[in-house]
């Protein structure tokens, strides 16, 4: 049996819903949260179980509500998801030739459940923890349009 990943890394994550600042910063900190995260994963010796369950947990001295949570987590998540199924990650040439990835393709794997969670802090960052998901994965359902 897998046992629990868990790591603490010091990030800041905002609202990307309530946002408003320029695009540029908001850049910078997606980077660095991804650059993170992948510098985890580089890290790790053992696998990682599949399916798993995944906790991200915001540490904030302030709490958000739960839809701008999950909003604060989005780069977070897509990296995670990135760095699992390599095999996922798509990439595109631009005009001028350059190499580009495609992010946020991996995520809606059905063998990644996914958790949010929050703590108060007096440290901001965020808790990843992977445990190895034990209950059956239902297969999604098609949605009806009537």
């Amino acid at each position: 049996m897998t046992e629990k990943i868990m790591w603490e890394l010091p990030l800041t994550t905002v609202s990307e819903a309530n946002s408003s600042e320029h695009w540029t910063k908001s850049s910078k900190r997606h980077r660095q949260q991804q650059f993170f995260v992948r510098a985890m994963f580089h890290g790790l010796k053992q696998e990682i179980p599949v399916p798993c369950t995944i906790t991200l947990t915001r540490l904030n001295s302030r709490a958000l509500d739960d839809d701008n949570n999950v909003s604060a987590m989005k780069w977070i998540r897509d990296e995670i998801s990135e760095c699992i199924f390599p095999e996922k990650r798509k990439t595109f040439v631009t005009d001028k030739g350059k190499v580009r990835a495609v992010k946020g393709r991996a995520d809606d794997d059905p063998r990644l459940h996914w958790e949010y969670a929050q703590e108060k802090s007096k440290t901001l960052g965020i808790r990843i923890e992977i445990e190895p998901y034990s209950a059956e994965i239902e297969p999604i359902e098609q949605l009806r349009v009537s």
